[in-house]
């Protein structure tokens, strides 16, 4: 809205004053300064001053009190320029204040998870209750975070206390398998003594057999003598009984000696 030679600065633009950055609200209403176009509240525009263009005292705010007030001696072109400027900077501020406040509510859109949609159109003005809504949104976004933060924790307890659980039974199968090594180790040297205590083995029951043959031969030929014997004295019985005595001793100690080879094998 344009008056006389100011440009008013849209109400819809602003949401907060510019000199004491507080938001307007429905106690804290919209007023425009007729001489910089500016919109403050009323705490900083309870001022009036005689402006030419009106041809009358109207509402200005603070700073442009204090400015005109001390410069009613200059020219009107000069005041007309300062108050250009100041129009330009006070435009510039807007500007920078628009895209911080775009800024967060494209934050808040992210926060919320609503970016892709906002991405893809041009952003409008947001109101304050739409900043709000945003703001309880992204507060909602991140009690669930919390909350999610908060069960992944428990997770990794649980994780952590079952590595542990694994790592001791590990343990314990190492200790294990360590057992079956020395005891595969012990098996091991066994099976290396065995062929030398299967061929003893082997050279007793030799023994044994040539003994054997030598009994049966020593009894055959006692069987031979006791036939063409008719008679037989008691000394040559005794001599007899005593040589297969000592025949069979010798043939038990050969079989103990080869049971006992074969039994550690």
């Amino acid at each position: 809205m344009a008056t006389g030679t100011v440009e008013w600065v849209p109400d819809d633009q602003v949401s907060e004053c510019p000199l004491c950055t507080r938001r307007f609200s429905t106690t804290k209403r919209k007023h425009h300064c007729r001489a910089c176009g500016r919109v403050v509240c009323g705490s900083c525009s309870g001022n009036q001053l005689y402006l030419p263009s009106y041809q009358k005292e109207e509402r200005v705010c603070d700073r442009c009190f204090d400015l005109l007030r001390h410069d009613k001696g200059r020219p009107m072109n000069e005041s007309m320029m300062e108050n250009k400027q100041l129009e330009a900077s006070l435009k510039s501020d807007l500007r920078e204040k628009q895209q911080q406040e775009e800024w967060f509510r494209s934050f808040l859109l992210k926060v919320r998870g609503d970016a892709g949609d906002a991405a893809g159109s041009e952003p409008d003005s947001s109101s304050e209750g739409e900043l709000r809504a945003l703001l309880a949104g992204a507060r909602n976004r991140w009690t669930e975070a919390c909350a999610r933060a908060g069960r992944q924790k428990m997770a990794t307890e649980e994780l952590q206390s079952r590595c542990e659980e694994l790592e001791r039974e590990c343990v314990e199968k190492q200790e294990a398998i360590a057992k079956l090594s020395r005891a595969i180790k012990t098996t091991e040297s066994n099976l290396k003594v065995r062929p030398k205590l299967q061929s003893e083995c082997e050279q007793l029951s030799r023994t044994n057999k040539s003994l054997q043959q030598e009994l049966d031969g020593l009894r055959q030929r006692t069987q031979a003598l006791e036939a063409h014997l008719p008679t037989r004295s008691s000394s040559f019985q005794s001599f007899l009984s005593v040589g297969t005595s000592f025949q069979l001793t010798r043939m038990e100690e050969c079989r103990y000696h080869c049971r006992r080879r074969c039994s550690v094998m």
